[in-house]
């Protein structure tokens, strides 16, 4: 129940990620952001005042798609505002994986010293800085929208069809399919980080405490190599920087039964952070300059696509545990993700991307 109840977390927000997408482009992220913060500042505490196990669920759907709409809404605000400058989208990145850091702690904090009420405190509090922060843009926000004058109605919360082919046509553009195959790629290290390479560390007798320093070193080389991708993309070509950055981001977890000693459990999430974090601003960047004026479904294509790959990878590392066993479900999920980035490269290069 508990696994359901992570995993609704995703539901919607894989649904409705191009739809709040394309509400952005049609009236303007600052206000669907509003609404969907507002959202996000009422749900943490409805949680300990409806202790039931189906109320969980809805909530968990809540709050993802309130959550999600705020990422959508930041990467859109890139490409509209700040043209989709790597060294604005590095910050950017910086910040989230700062935000990761600093979060989890204060909540955990919460819950020990005050219980239920003290952690779901801590989060109303975060989501209430973010109500705070989406009431500072400017109204230069909505300048680029098509209804300019319009707001955030009840009808406008249903799903059209149309920008959902909207959303899937960019993907004719070659630099769209690039960097979204890509964008899956990098997600994949992310899923199995948040999975099965936990239950490997506990499972080789590492302390939760000595794997939470594992994630915080991660989080830390992230940040670092967000802040470094905007001068790395001047140095070489960024398409070749992406690939190579998404890929090393899934083989440092892959090679997680090589490795055997904590020092280099510690030398490999330096890399993923890294490579992770600095391929992040990359993709924003690209994505941003590719669409034109479709930012908010270009960012709601990429994030369901993520949904999605966020959801089969545990289960085909599952598959593949009762198949191969666990140690063999790394090396083999990274060999797939390398035939896969093999076949991005030949499509980047036949499109003159590379």
């Amino acid at each position: 129940m508990i696994g359901f109840a992570l995993g609704s977390f995703n539901l919607l927000p894989f649904l409705f990620s191009v739809h709040g997408g394309a509400l952005m482009d049609r009236l303007g992220p600052r206000r669907v952001m509003i609404a969907f913060a507002v959202m996000g500042a009422a749900t943490p505490l409805l949680f300990p005042v409806l202790p039931f196990i189906w109320a969980v669920f809805v909530l968990q759907m809540i709050g993802g798609l309130a959550s999600t709409m705020g990422w959508v809404g930041a990467q859109t605000l890139i490409g509209q505002l700040m043209k989709g400058s790597p060294r604005h989208a590095g910050r950017f990145t910086a910040i989230c994986v700062l935000g990761n850091m600093v979060g989890p702690p204060l909540a955990g904090a919460g819950w020990d010293f005050i219980g239920p009420w003290g952690a779901f405190g801590v989060l109303f509090a975060w989501t209430a800085l973010q109500l705070l922060a989406v009431f500072a843009l400017p109204p230069a926000a909505g300048d680029h929208v098509a209804e300019p004058h319009g707001w955030l109605k009840a009808r406008d919360l249903k799903p059209e069809i149309r920008s959902y082919t909207a959303a899937f046509r960019l993907l004719a553009l070659p630099m769209v399919a690039f960097v979204v195959m890509l964008s899956m790629v990098r997600i994949t290290g992310y899923s199995i980080q948040g999975s099965f390479y936990v239950v490997y560390l506990n499972g080789h007798g590492i302390t939760g405490t000595a794997i939470g320093l594992l994630m915080a070193t991660g989080a830390v080389a992230a940040a670092a190599g967000a802040l470094g991708a905007a001068p790395l993309a001047r140095m070489m070509h960024s398409s070749w920087l992406l690939v190579t950055t998404a890929l090393l981001s899934v083989l440092a977890m892959a090679v997680t039964p090589l490795l055997g000693l904590y020092v280099l459990f510690l030398a490999a999430q330096v890399a993923r952070g890294a490579s992770a974090g600095m391929s992040t601003p990359l993709i924003i960047s690209q994505l941003s300059h590719a669409v034109g004026p479709d930012q908010g479904k270009a960012v709601g294509l990429r994030t369901m696509m993520n949904r999605l790959t966020s959801t089969v990878t545990p289960m085909v590392m599952g598959a593949l545990v009762a198949w191969v066993g666990l140690d063999g479900s790394f090396l083999v999920v990274g060999a797939l993700i390398g035939a896969m980035t093999v076949f991005i490269v030949f499509f980047g290069r036949a499109k003159g991307l590379l």
